[in-house]
């Protein structure tokens, strides 16, 4: 097999052809190779200006609502709910559907919160008031097209209030009756929120909706239950939460009379806190828009 038939076989025909599975191993593996390079780069540019914590991850989710947001007109296009002219599924960046669909709609989003963070550094200081109503102002129209177009709001913010009850009470716990104090980093919750969003939304289209999963790894779980597939994620959240803060921890005790050096250790952690978030959100929020369209 040549290179021309496996970009074809694995990137294209997930993109362009209802009859083949969205995701396989091997674009699933190239797409978070390029995911961690991109991380990389985004890192060594932003890590002098940035702390990436709570409020940089809210400064941001108004470009994550609009990547869900115009993924999910694709999704109406697909399934002949909606015709937008010069706009249909295709790999092809010169066309304009390609930035309605994954990997192109990522592709646009990043460059997004690029001039985001761009207007927020005007005046040479970094301000993620701009940066948050910039992403307010793009995500505005395609946002509330979706939600204009919503025939089932029961469902929506039924599994929206489920969502964060179970997340917050999750965390409450741990945070009550165990030793880690989880809600000692803001972004610890919305971590655990994110994937509550994308297991919960998930296992509720599935389970009730005949909706189905195109990720390899989530597929071969929700075979076995939804309701797993959700349990699974938020434990696999709050593990991660700890972990990263148990890390954090020794390297408190590591480098204390090395500041500067813990201080980007803090920073570090915090990036990959941040990343997983958008991970969970951008994933979990598609299917809970996707409910509201039923």
């Amino acid at each position: 097999m040549d290179i021309n038939q496996i970009i074809t076989d694995y990137f294209i025909k997930p993109i362009i052809s209802p009859e083949t599975q969205g995701y396989n191993l091997v674009n699933t593996t190239v797409y978070i190779a390029l995911l961690v390079i991109a991380c990389a780069v985004i890192y060594k540019i932003l890590s002098k200006k940035v702390v990436f914590d709570s409020k940089f991850f809210t400064s941001i989710i108004p470009y994550i609502l609009f990547g869900i947001s115009m993924r999910v007109i694709m999704h109406q296009i697909e399934a002949g709910l909606l015709v937008i002219p010069l706009i249909s599924k295709t790999a092809s960046p010169l066309e304009f559907g390609f930035w309605f669909f994954t990997p192109g709609i990522w592709i646009l989003t990043f460059a997004l919160v690029t001039i985001g963070l761009l207007i927020g550094e005007v005046w040479k200081k970094l301000k993620l008031e701009r940066v948050f109503w910039f992403g307010v102002l793009v995500t505005a129209t395609p946002l509330l097209f979706n939600l204009s177009r919503f025939n089932n709001w029961l469902w929506f913010i039924a599994t929206a209030v489920l969502i964060i009850a179970i997340s917050y009470i999750v965390c409450y716990a741990i945070n009550k009756f165990t030793k880690y104090k989880i809600f000692s980093d803001k972004t610890n919750y919305f971590i655990v929120l994110g994937q509550a969003i994308d297991g919960i939304a998930s296992a509720t289209a599935i389970a009730f909706f005949g909706f189905s999963e195109q990720h390899v790894v989530s597929n071969f779980v929700i075979n076995i239950h939804p309701a797993l597939f959700a349990a699974i994620k938020i434990l696999l959240a709050v593990l991660i939460c700890w972990s990263l803060d148990d890390y954090l921890k020794e390297q408190i005790e590591k480098l204390s009379k090395n500041p500067e050096k813990l201080k980007e250790r803090k920073n570090i952690i915090g990036f990959v806190k941040v990343i997983i978030a958008i991970l969970g959100f951008a994933t979990g929020l598609a299917s809970l828009f996707k409910l509201g369209l039923i």
